[in-house]
């Protein structure tokens, strides 16, 4: 029987074509079909809920759990096995957690709480104020008040009264309407509690066998793909992970110790509230760029209504921490784990505020270092492909060069210092044989 003859070259367009055609039909099957598709998404999200908050959980603790690791080693000069180095590190981890959870629940929450009961009667005193304070400004600029006081005179008093009489009868007869609504508020409630346990406990699994599922996702990557592609998606896994880690874990210990600044001279200065502001700073700082400002306004604004002197010594107090912050504490902790510029870090905040909300502007910085990352690596590998440069001031006008931080620009053909570790290119047939032979003695 005569063989029939293939075109790999045609068998690869078809097979691309192919996949376009089938991504082009899903899309537009999921734009047609958006509320069915939203429900779906929603409800699969809803179902992994545990398994998320659990990854996540690991994911933060992870760092921990070989930071306890690494000292248990040094202390027991290697004696020590892996798998009692790995319960005496767990339980060391999950103790530092708990420690954690129990000083803010303890210590810093009761201190907000009376914060906030103690300010509202503040803010209440000072909205009572505010007649007396329009009158003296009426006054001193001689300002007309006969306006807004016949639009005050000429409301009914009676009117409003009867409208509010109305509206409370309605609420009270609206009570039993509320009954089944309280019960969802409380079913949904013990489903977050029940959520939380179970994503502890997952997390717990994840963290004493990481090695044995990362062992079986790579085994299966290996049986379904190219090793080629394996090989590529797998440095793109450890790239990722390098950017998520030193970022995320980075910034929770960067704000940490800005928010303990920011007690601490609060406490020995005696400013008000210095717990509820500290929070804010810290909280807030988490998120980048923008984070400062969304803290600092309203730390300011509240204390403007209580002490106008100390808001401003505080104004100042912020602008001077966020200036050691972002010269000599964050570049300590964080280094250029992400090698963004401003502009990208603004852009990225923006987009993905928009698209996820307050969980975006954390998590946009990082996952746009991702695919900065590999964009930049595609575009390098196909300027090598065709022996071309790969720096970025070869492109640059000769009569407008490129303006660099540093002292002494790179020269053509080559990237920046901080860029060298992203250098990729094409290897040839010998150099890809022998990476496969070092994977497989690796192996």
């Amino acid at each position: 029987m005569k063989k029939f003859p293939v075109n790999r070259n045609y068998l690869t367009v078809s097979i691309y074509a192919f996949l376009v055609i089938v991504a082009s039909a899903a899309c537009i099957l999921c734009m047609t079909h958006y509320p069915t598709v939203h429900s779906t998404v929603k409800g699969a999200l809803s179902i992994l809920s545990p398994f998320i908050f659990g990854g996540c959980l690991a994911y933060i603790l992870n760092p921990v759990l070989k930071t306890c690791e690494k000292i248990l080693a040094k202390l027991s000069g290697g004696k020590l096995g892996r798998r009692a180095s790995r319960l005496i590190g767990m339980f060391m981890t999950y103790t530092f957690m708990l420690a954690i959870l129990t000083m803010l629940i303890q210590i810093i929450i009761p201190q907000i709480v009376t914060s906030i009961k103690n300010l509202i009667p503040q803010i209440t005193a000072w909205i009572n104020t505010l007649p007396t304070a329009v009158q003296q400004l009426a006054n001193t600029y001689q300002f007309d008040l006969s306006q807004v006081n016949d639009l005050i005179n000429s409301l009914d008093i009676q009117q409003v009264w009867s409208n509010a009489s109305q509206a409370i009868t309605s609420f009270i007869s609206n009570l039993s309407s509320l009954i089944p609504q309280l019960f969802q508020i409380t079913t949904s409630v013990i489903s977050i509690v029940v959520n939380i346990l179970i994503g502890f406990i997952i997390s717990i699994y994840l963290l004493s066998s990481k090695e044995l599922f990362y062992a079986h996702m790579k085994k299966l990557g290996y049986a379904i793909l190219p090793k080629k592609l394996m090989d590529k998606l797998l440095d793109i896994t450890y790239s990722s992970n390098d950017i998520f880690s030193g970022f995320i874990v980075g910034k929770i210990v960067d704000s940490a110790i800005i928010g303990v600044l920011c007690f601490l001279v609060m406490s020995i200065f005696k400013w008000p509230y210095a717990m509820l502001i500290s929070v804010i700073i810290g909280i807030t700082n988490i998120i980048p760029y923008f984070g400062p400002f969304i803290g600092a306004i309203p730390s300011i604004l509240l204390l403007l209504i209580l002490d106008p002197r100390t808001a401003v010594i505080f104004t100042v107090f912020i602008i001077i921490l966020q200036q050691v912050d972002g010269n000599i504490i964050g570049p300590k902790i964080l280094g250029n784990s992400t090698g963004l510029s401003a502009f990208w870090v603004v852009f990225s905040i923006t987009v993905f505020s928009a698209l996820f909300g307050p969980i975006g502007m954390i998590i946009g910085v990082p996952t746009f270092a991702v695919i900065y990352s590999l964009v930049r690596e595609f575009a390098e590998w196909r300027l090598t492909a065709r022996q071309m440069p790969t720096a970025t001031d070869a492109y640059a006008s000769p009569e407008h060069p490129i303006i660099h931080k540093e002292a002494t620009p790179p020269h053509p053909g080559e990237l920046p210092a901080h860029h060298a570790h992203h250098e990729r290119s094409v290897p040839s047939e010998s150099e890809s044989e022998s990476s496969s032979d070092s994977s497989e003695k690796a192996k």
